[in-house]
């Protein structure tokens, strides 16, 4: 008979893969990724490259390098209202070699993983301030305390103690298996040009010890393969990279079954390797540093930064995501999560899962200060389609990415009437009698408009093609204003022979500047119906 505790965390790890598979169901519509302004969190004072994970305890660790030499961890049991415990867990040193010349050597590139056995591994990238005295290197340490002490540096590899014959970028992964791997940009097979690949470091005893040969995994002749990110998805490993195989670097996936994994490279021509984005993007633009995450529902989530549509200089990039399909191919409905002038940026950044209903955004960023700091956002998850359910009590719907206003909807079929309840919180200061929700919806072949404002009566229209034509009300629509915002009540009538409903939402609220806006829902046209919400009864 096993124990009274593992019994319970059976128990529990049973009902956990029971509502994963109730929340998949809900999202089997594919999805859209809203990010919400009210979110947003500087992580520190100064630094970058910031990554995240939720621990098996639900706690959660942020980390990042400070850009002048260190790498720091920071830990939250409040999800992330506040962040506590700041360790030094890799610290710059001197190293001096043996002809007695010294260097300063810096610590850069944190990468973070939880193993199965709830170990964290934290990887670094040693950088030397001068040449020819320390080499570039890869480096772990390990903690077996959840992040309260750790174990000293241990060294995977070590490259030339040149820039341009360097290691860079280390990310884990863990296979099913147990197997541990950490894949990283390599420089160093190449001194006599300016190429790079993709290397990998495989363990099987969880990173205690490692294969003494790195593996090259992708290159591409007279190219650099950069900044690799895996995930394991169905039978495969899929790792983004940085890949500039004509003009700028873009995105592109390589990919290997799990099975006797990496038999061979992934070279240039390779039928493993392709673009990401599933539209062509001017060889002119920059999109590079990427990062990859599975989402909950089986789709994919990318990340990059780009210079696309902002000042020529890819310094001044900015942090773009796209979504894709359950293979990991065909990235789309792209998106930045945080609203960056075009003198600021936004970089070297990261994706990561919050829970099954958000992601989380981290990015280097100047632009609400001085300085480069780590900050985050999070970002809803909104099925496509919306499955009727009478006791849902999470608002799945979310607009909110422009201001501090924001709105969160849910759907429901009670009696012969949908039911769309919209629970808006807007700021006081900021009040404007345009105050209000836009309320789409399709009805024998017709697309309707609901205006209804934050206090008031409100009107319906009706498409007539070049305009929205006003119409007598046969809406019901509830209102009722609080000290947070306000709530609107929407009851539809919906057709009797029909068992699904297109419906789209838009937010009508001020700035901080007291410029009026509208904000559509994420990946919405107006007039096109196909990008509004599907709802089922």
């Amino acid at each position: 008979m096993k124990p009274l505790h593992v019994l319970i965390i059976c128990l529990i790890s049973a009902y956990a893969d029971f509502v994963r598979g109730q929340s998949n169901e809900n999202y089997r519509g594919g999805v859209r990724i809203a990010w919400d302004y009210n979110s947003q969190q500087q992580l520190a004072d100064k630094g970058g490259y910031p990554r995240l994970i939720r621990l098996q305890d639900s706690s959660l660790i942020v980390i990042y390098e400070t850009y002048t030499g260190d790498i720091y961890l920071k830990k939250s049991e409040d999800e992330g209202r506040s962040w506590v415990n700041s360790t030094k867990v890799f610290a710059q040193f001197n190293y001096a070699d043996l002809q007695g010349k010294s260097t300063l050597v810096k610590m850069s590139n944190p990468e973070i993983i939880q193993l199965k056995n709830e170990d964290i591994i934290l990887a670094c990238n040693y950088r030397p301030v001068e040449e020819n005295i320390a080499p570039y290197t890869i480096v772990i340490r390990r903690s077996t305390d959840r992040g309260e002490t750790w174990l000293p540096p241990q060294t995977l590899y070590v490259a030339a103690p040149r820039f341009k014959d360097g290691c860079w970028e280390p990310s884990f992964l863990e296979l099913p298996n147990g197997e541990l791997q950490i894949y990283f940009a390599n420089e160093n097979p190449y001194r006599n040009s300016d190429e790079q690949e993709i290397s990998m470091l495989s363990s099987k005893d969880r990173g205690k010890s490692w294969s003494t040969k790195a593996k090259m995994i992708s290159f591409r002749k007279n190219k650099r393969d950069g900044m690799p990110v895996p995930i394991v998805k169905n039978n495969e490993i899929i790792i983004a990279i940085e890949d500039n195989k004509r003009g700028e670097f873009k995105p592109f996936t390589v990919r290997t079954k799990l099975e006797n994994n990496w038999k061979e490279p992934v070279f240039g021509q390779s039928k493993n390797r392709e673009y990401a984005l599933n539209e062509h993007i001017d060889d002119s633009i920059y999109m590079g540093a990427p990062y990859l995450l599975n989402l909950p529902n089986g789709q994919t989530l990318l990340s990059y930064q780009t210079n696309g549509g902002r000042a020529r200089d890819w310094e001044l990039s900015t942090l773009e995501t796209a979504i894709g399909d359950e293979n990991g191919r065909n990235f789309q409905h792209r998106t930045r999560p945080f609203r960056v002038s075009k003198e600021k940026q936004a970089k070297w950044s990261s994706i990561a899962l919050w829970d099954e209903h958000t992601v989380v955004a981290l990015t280097s960023t100047d632009f609400k200060t001085e300085h480069q700091a780590p900050w985050m956002i999070k970002g809803h998850i909104i099925p496509n389609t919306i499955y009727n359910n009478q006791e849902e009590e999470r608002f799945p719907v979310f607009i909110g990415g422009l201001s501090k206003s924001n709105v969160k909807a849910k759907i429901n079929k009670k009696g012969e009437n949908i039911r769309v309840t919209c629970q808006v919180e807007e700021d006081k200061k900021f009040l404007s009698s345009t105050s209000g929700i836009f309320l789409y919806f399709l009805m024998n072949g017709k697309k309707y408009r609901i205006w209804a404002p934050r206090k008031g009566d409100s009107q319906l229209f009706r498409d007539e093609g070049d305009k929205w034509h006003p119409l007598s009300n046969f809406v019901k629509v509830e209102s009722k204003v609080h000290s947070k915002g306000y709530n609107l009540i929407f009851n539809l009538p919906c057709e009797k022979e029909k068992n699904s409903f297109k419906l789209g939402l838009a937010l009508s609220s001020c700035t901080e500047r007291k410029e009026q806006y509208t904000e559509f829902l994420i990946h919405m046209e107006e007039k096109d119906v196909d990008t509004w919400l599907k709802f089922v009864w």
